[in-house]
């Protein structure tokens, strides 16, 4: 008999996990805060359940929920750690489309060291990595710059070449598609234009071009950034 696993939230991450589980056919339950059931009524049953929630609610809805005392507890959170809950966080940002059960699959996930994702889901095969509990907030923050800080850049800079100078977006997005390309090539050498030259007269126009937008400042922080490593 397939066990039945339980989800607490229906945010982005439960989402995807259910999908997942359905690409798998795993039986699932979920409860949410607009469930007008009581979080023992649905989740009650079920020997491991997923705490997707936000990071502050986790440990007050462990403490909040006596029912969950001897389940395997789960969250995704990757920069935080909560008595009795162990941290399976999705290495991957996790888009508002669903994906294929090959992505879904090829999905990492960082656990605390000593934890075997086959323990906590042993219907799972996805590569995984070790996170000491003392390293989640350095190891979280670098996750947002390398995925976050490039979506803000990328939107800045498409929806003004598209308003300014009618860039189509697809031509915009080929752009930025080059570089991703380049820098799996050749991370270390995938820099281009002037701030990989060291061309300060460009630099010093592109920042005066920008004028009093916002990301003149960001712009010049990365010049400063790259010239000073």
């Amino acid at each position: 008999m397939k066990r039945t696993y339980g989800i607490a939230g229906n945010g982005r991450a439960s989402t995807h996990l259910q999908a997942y589980f359905r690409l798998l056919k795993i039986p699932h339950k979920v409860w949410s805060r607009q469930s007008a059931l009581a979080p023992a009524e649905v989740l009650g049953d079920c020997s491991r359940v997923f705490l997707l929630i936000k990071d502050e609610a986790i440990a007050p809805f462990v403490a909040a929920n006596p029912f969950l005392k001897g389940k395997t507890l789960i969250h995704f959170s990757g920069s935080l750690n909560v008595k009795g809950v162990f941290a399976m966080h999705p290495f991957m940002p996790l888009a508002a489309r669903p994906l294929t059960l090959a992505q879904y699959r090829a999905i990492p996930f960082a656990l605390d060291p000593g934890v075997e994702l086959k323990a906590l889901v042993p219907e799972f095969s996805n590569p995984s990595f070790p996170v000491k509990r003392s390293q989640k907030k350095l190891y979280h923050a670098l996750c947002v710059l390398g995925a976050n800080l490039p979506v803000i850049l990328w939107q800045k800079t498409m929806g003004d070449l598209g308003k300014k100078f009618s860039v189509p977006p697809d031509l915009a997005q080929r752009y930025f598609q080059a570089t991703l390309e380049n820098f799996r090539a050749d991370p270390a050498r995938a820099l281009s234009g002037p701030i990989a030259r060291r061309d300060a007269p460009t630099i010093a126009s592109d920042i005066k071009a920008l004028g009093k937008d916002p990301f003149a400042g960001a712009y010049s922080l990365f010049a400063r950034i790259y010239e000073n490593n």
